[in-house]
């Protein structure tokens, strides 16, 4: 028998191999889910708002890993730690990529950001500038700059404490600004400021599943803009402008500060000097990464640290423990630097209860599979969308709204024994080593090789700011005009992206001493800065 005949029997086998196993694996029933509709499947069942709680229910009753169905287009719904560790961890390479998102990716054009970008070497590459950029963050200044804000942060809560959301919203995005673009940013009202923030609500609001009918149907991004029921392409228009707008300006004043030879060391200066020609995709990359890290980071800082400030607010007994450790750490008449963190272990348990209770991104964005699948017994379809819910609820008025046996990750009593009790010490028991109660960080960000890259960024500006914060204020309940104290409630508001909805809080310095002493250091840091 001659090689080419060998050859042609092998590979014929091969391809005989791949029918029969491709045929077995159709055997596979796909994963349990609500009846739908024909055609339509899960359409009209699919939840509008708080998608987190009904897909918490409907786990109960389906399971772990959940298959629903839009149109025709496989919907897995994963709401356990165990199956997003094996599919979106250790399975990643199968489930990084990331579905169609026909209004905010395609027409506003959201999909050249790190975010939502299809999985691949423009992703990878994206990725790696920001990850490169934040590994060398602690010899670069940064750890310096998220310190120095962070007093600032104080200065302006000891001046106006009753703007404090607005405080929270400078703070997050004046370290950003200085770290990506090394611009001063003194007002939270700065046009430039106020742009990207736009940008940032566009996304939060636009990549929600569902938000847009288009979304359901692509093909209607191609009826004319006098057509009935176009008012999303108004809409797609506004948002893009404004994110060219956001991505361009701050990025071409670094451009001219480098012609100009006055320019700061930040990460889109790094950019243009590293790459002096940049082809127009290299510079397009370029524009687009630098605003990722704002998108990606700014929002979901904020709403963390206005949980932060909701959830002392709610829990006295928890800011007197924190604040009773910094005293024993700190010396006199000092405040917090991040080489005080390891031996501040009950603030960090505070900060990951912060990330279960007040998970930013409830339902983490989709990952997409490009290859077809098998876990336990079910058959997950390539081209499928896989959801996983992270998933909170209001610890006080929507316990009523909730079923006593939802479960999501961050809320499953079986990871997280009494899921509704806000309780730092359960990360210093003996039950977060027996695996109970893990670190929530590993599921607030972001799975396998989509993990948000700006999340060691966030933690760090978390830690300084609930650390200075507490060091220096007390966060209480505010007095109504009747004089009884006003209790908020732990609503939380949003799109994609979820905060919590305003409230009111009093905040007050500790003593005169910490008064002064943050007036003293804040007027030394704006001289020396």
């Amino acid at each position: 028998m001659d090689r080419i005949t060998v050859f042609l029997l092998i590979l014929l086998l091969a391809i005989l191999a791949s029918h029969l196993i491709k045929r077995n694996i159709a055997r596979y029933a796909l994963p349990p889910g609500p009846p739908g509709f024909p055609i339509i499947g899960n359409a009209l069942q699919m939840p509008l708002e708080k998608e987190w709680r009904v897909l918490a229910d409907w786990a109960m009753k389906y399971g772990e890993i959940m298959h629903l169905s839009v149109l025709g287009q496989h919907i897995i719904v994963l709401s356990s730690a165990d199956v997003i560790t094996e599919l979106l961890e250790k399975r990643s390479a199968n489930y990084s990529d990331r579905p169609r998102f026909p209004m905010a990716g395609e027409m506003i054009g959201y999909s050249d950001y790190i975010s939502i970008t299809p999985y691949g070497t423009y992703h990878r590459e994206g990725r790696k500038l920001m990850m490169n950029a934040l590994a060398a963050r602690k010899t670069t200044g940064i750890s310096d700059l998220q310190e120095s804000q962070a007093l600032q942060l104080c200065r302006r809560l000891l001046d106006t404490p009753a703007d404090f959301r607005s405080h929270i919203r400078w703070f997050v995005c004046s370290t950003a600004f200085e770290f990506i673009y090394g611009i001063h940013v003194d007002r939270f009202d700065d046009p430039i400021i106020q742009s990207v923030e736009t940008v940032a609500e566009d996304f939060s609001r636009t990549v929600k599943p569902g938000a847009f009918f288009m979304d359901t149907f692509p093909f209607l991004k191609y009826v004319p803009d006098w057509f009935p029921g176009a008012r999303f392409k108004t809409i797609a228009k506004e948002c893009r402008e404004r994110l060219v707008f956001a991505r361009d300006t701050p990025y071409d004043s670094v451009n001219m500060r480098i012609k100009e030879g006055v320019a700061t060391p930040c990460f889109a200066a790094n950019l243009i000097e590293n790459y002096p020609n940049p082809s127009p995709e290299e510079d397009h990359m370029h524009r687009c990464t630098a605003t990722s890290f704002y998108i990606s980071g700014a929002d979901t800082t904020a709403s963390a640290i206005g949980t932060f400030f909701l959830m002392m607010t709610l829990h006295q007994d928890v800011q007197r423990k924190a604040q009773a450790e910094l005293d024993s750490v700190l010396e006199p008449g000092t405040l917090p630097k991040f080489n005080d963190r390891s031996k501040l272990p009950y603030i960090d348990a505070v900060i990951q209860e912060i990330h279960r209770c007040g998970t930013v991104v409830p339902l983490a964005l989709p990952h997409r599979t490009t290859q077809e699948d098998m876990y336990e017994g079910y058959r997950i379809p390539a081209g499928a969308t896989v959801i996983a819910n992270s998933w909170y609820y209001s610890l006080h008025s929507g316990l009523q709204e909730r079923s006593s046996n939802s479960r999501a990750v961050l809320h499953d009593p079986l990871l997280y024994p009494e899921p509704e009790t806000f309780s730092p010490e359960r990360y210093l028991s003996k039950a977060a080593v027996q695996h109970q109660n893990p670190d929530p960080r590993a599921f607030a960000f972001g799975y396998g090789r989509r993990t948000c890259p700006g999340r060691l960024l966030a933690d760090d500006s978390m830690f300084i700011t609930v650390a200075t914060v507490l060091a220096s204020f007390n966060i209480t309940e505010a007095i109504g005009m009747d004089g009884v104290p006003i209790k908020p409630d732990a609503n939380y508001l949003g799109g994609a992206l979820s905060h919590p909805a305003p409230f009111e809080c009093r905040i007050t310095p500790r003593s005169p001493e910490v008064a002064r002493l943050i007036t003293t250091a804040s007027a030394t840091r704006d001289v020396i800065g």
